[in-house]
């Protein structure tokens, strides 16, 4: 009898064990992971014997997150963590990333993924005290920080050279700098959102466009300063998927052809783009055959040409458009659209 049982817990452990666990890292938040190990403690030996339940860290809009953030690095089934969520979180400051350096700078070795986005008491110093043992970094988030400059990003390349996905936007004092530090580090980047960055002009940007050639996606949302000459250098990255030029102001359609040697782009926000016309979109859809996603908004200079030039190039994969504002264009019904683009699930136009 007693032999019958000890095999029965053993293939119980062997087999069903694990797909508990899977399922448990899978579904459970960490809140409700954390509770479970209070049920018993067979339960919690064998929940914190499972380091792939243990690997991510999640203090998103949370309070005193500085402190449970040292806490829960301090704790051994943390050594592997590999991503670490702090948006807008409350109560992490620079202070807090100090500690978590002297006391448990281990912890966060294998750190790749770093979301802090939002935590708007964290500075320069706090970068480079977070970043200082995180060496495997791939992903870097620090949206709407105003207290960012490029000693930051001078931080952040001297510690994390592996950075393939950086979003900087709404850093309002980040500099060209910082985009030369990048554009020298990081020329494996694949993702950079740099939003309402507005210190940054046609110099900064260029070294990205030069250097930064594996790019797949680029955010210069609400970037006005540019040039048409800095637009037309974007046709450097040949890699490139999605980019938003929402308020490009200065984009030609003279700049917006050169883009269009971007065979790869799915996605394009042409919000408000005021001079672009019938030229550069009909330039757009015979360069890009991919578009999935595309923005026109706003953008008075359009007319049914531009749809119909869509509709020959790109209607086996456009899925949504946006021509609101765009008087120039007709009205037409949900069938006539179809017929056009039969691919489409969205479509705004005027009232």
């Amino acid at each position: 009898m007693e032999v019958e049982k000890a095999e029965a817990v053993e293939l119980w452990c062997r087999e069903t064990l694990p797909k508990v666990m899977k399922i448990v890292s899978v579904r459970l938040p960490l809140r409700d992971l954390i509770n479970l190990l209070l049920v018993s403690p067979w339960i919690n030996r064998n929940l914190v014997s499972h380091p792939s339940l243990w690997l991510v860290l999640d203090f998103h809009e949370m309070s005193d997150a500085g402190n449970r953030l040292v806490a829960a690095l301090s704790l051994p089934r943390y050594q592997n963590v590999k991503h670490i969520n702090l948006e807008f979180a409350r109560d992490i400051e620079d202070k807090h990333l100090e500690n978590l350096k002297n006391k448990c700078g281990n912890s966060v070795m294998n750190v790749e993924t770093l979301n802090l986005n939002g935590c708007q008491k964290i500075s320069d110093i706090g970068i480079g005290f977070v970043t200082s043992n995180c060496s495997r970094l791939k992903v870097f988030s620090i949206y709407w920080n105003v207290r960012v400059s490029d000693l930051g990003i001078r931080n952040l390349v001297d510690n994390c050279k592996l950075v393939i996905d950086l979003n900087l936007s709404g850093c309002k004092n980040v500099t060209d700098e910082s985009l030369k530090l990048i554009a020298e580090n990081y020329q494996g980047l694949q993702l950079l959102n740099i939003t309402r960055c507005v210190k940054i002009t046609d110099k900064g940007l260029d070294m990205i466009l030069v250097k930064c050639s594996s790019l797949h996606s680029l955010n210069l949302y609400a970037l006005s300063s540019f040039t048409d000459a800095a637009y037309k250098r974007i046709s450097l990255l040949t890699h490139l998927r999605f980019l938003d030029l929402c308020g490009a102001q200065n984009l030609s359609d003279d700049g917006l052809s050169c883009i269009a040697k971007c065979k790869n782009l799915t996605s394009l926000n042409l919000t408000w783009c005021v001079r672009i016309t019938d030229q550069g979109v009909v330039s757009l859809a015979e360069g890009c055959k991919s578009l999935e996603f595309l923005s026109l908004f706003g953008i008075v200079g359009v007319t049914d040409k531009s749809l119909e030039a869509l509709s020959g190039c790109c209607s086996a994969t456009l899925t949504t458009l946006d021509v609101n504002g765009c008087i120039g264009i007709k009205r037409r019904s949900r069938d006539e659209l179809l017929q056009l683009f039969p691919k489409l699930v969205c479509f705004k136009v005027h009232s």
